[in-house]
């Protein structure tokens, strides 16, 4: 039986974008947990869907909610309407971050004693972070 952890799932505009990037993050990773892609459509054209980032939030949740990150605006509007699609049936929320560093720094964080309040503040901290300084 899997552990309970919070799901992380990506919302971007570019499936191929997105696929890359989580090759990578999948390296990052230190515990077992869902890191899923949200973003496309039914179409092979750019875009996100609230369809598909539902089915993702169901498939990514272990119990302990979903944190969400987006590259932009309209992202947003998705992941919104795959929560009411969903009926609020699973704790989601939208880390407000940058996406790279947001993601890499909830993958660092993630296991199974963390919970998605405190997933989605480290994921927010991020958009602290100075790379020239």
């Amino acid at each position: 039986m899997k552990k309970e952890t919070v799901g992380i799932v990506l919302v971007c505009h570019s499936n191929s974008m997105t696929d890359a990037f989580l090759e990578f993050c999948n390296v990052l990773k230190q515990e077992d947990f869902e890191l899923l892609n949200g973003g496309g459509t039914n179409y092979d054209t750019y875009g996100t869907t609230p369809e598909i980032v539902a089915d993702v939030i169901k498939k990514a949740n272990r119990g302990k909610g979903v944190l969400v990150l987006v590259d932009f605006g309209s992202s947003i509007n998705a992941v919104k309407g795959a929560i009411k699609l969903i009926n609020n049936e699973i704790d989601v929320e939208i880390a407000d971050c940058p996406l790279i560093e947001g993601t890499v720094s909830a993958i660092v964080a993630n296991d199974e004693n963390m919970d998605l309040k405190t997933l989605k503040a480290i994921a927010e901290d991020s958009i602290n972070f100075k790379k020239i300084k």
